[in-house]
């Protein structure tokens, strides 16, 4: 199993949190500077690449949610064991209706890559489901 410096760990997982902090924003451009410049996203909205279509991608996306939508990481858990650092989180989404909240929740799966600046999201694959997802691996981040 790889080892991360503790440092690192936290870095990544505030990169992880800080990308559903910036789609409550709906801070595209923000987001997309999150991701290494050949980054991808996956997920219900299609597969894109490339930071201007991730930006032009979640800024549709974000355009058709309500207005005070709230994205929030859950449960985020890195897994070093692989060749490149991996965060599984669930993704909650709080979507003002008239009638009061609806809770929306998905699965994301995000790599990062170091680059010479930072830490970088290299791919995020966003699985909106109400089964149980994939069984995270815990206690993963080695100091």
């Amino acid at each position: 199993m790889s080892r991360l410096a503790p440092a690192d760990a936290l870095a990544i997982l505030q990169l992880a949190t800080e990308a559903d902090s910036r789609a409550t924003r709906r801070d595209a451009a923000g987001y997309a500077e999150l991701f290494t410049e050949d980054g991808v996203m996956k997920g219900d909205m299609g597969d894109v690449s490339g930071r201007d279509a991730l930006a032009e991608t979640v800024a549709r996306v974000w355009g058709n949610e309500p207005p005070g939508t709230l994205h929030l990481t859950c449960n985020a858990v890195v897994d070093v064991s692989a060749s490149t650092p991996t965060v599984t989180s669930i993704l909650v989404m709080l979507r003002p209706e008239p009638a009061g909240v609806e809770i929306q929740a998905a699965y994301v799966v995000q790599q990062f890559l170091r680059t010479p600046e930072s830490w970088k999201i290299s791919s995020r694959q966003i699985t909106k489901t109400l089964t149980p997802g994939p069984e995270p691996k815990h206690g993963s981040v080695k100091s």
